[in-house]
């Protein structure tokens, strides 16, 4: 499986990568908001985060799922931020998480999104 995660974070991006890499999933790591390079990636899930201000998060997202609308996306970020959390659903986000939650359970967030997806 596939992830390409949005996130400019070096340090964090270190954080994901490793993570569901150990888990076995292959990684692909986008700083920008580059929605052509992301679906040239061919992923299988979608990982934003939209707790940066270095991302155009809510277009990337509606963009992404009117064009790949079967890639399931994930998005994360300030659980005090709930506003963002309903902007980032009504974009099209199929879950969004806090950076807690995240942080703890991405592989097995990703292993729930991919068993969403391969149900009827």
């Amino acid at each position: 499986m596939h992830v390409v995660a949005f996130e400019p974070d070096l340090f964090f991006s270190v954080r994901i990568e490793n993570t569901l890499r150990a888990a076995g999933y292959k990684v692909h790591i986008l700083e920008t908001d580059d929605i052509e390079q992301a679906l040239a990636q061919m992923p299988s899930i979608v990982i934003v985060d939209i707790g940066t201000p270095a991302l155009n998060w809510e277009p990337l997202i509606r963009t992404l799922h009117e064009r790949a609308s079967s890639v399931p996306i994930l998005a994360f970020g300030s659980h005090m931020d709930t506003a963002a959390r309903e902007r980032a659903l009504a974009a099209g986000a199929s879950l969004v998480v806090a950076r807690s939650r995240f942080v703890h359970a991405m592989p097995d967030l990703i292993a729930r999104l991919a068993r969403e997806e391969q149900q009827p």
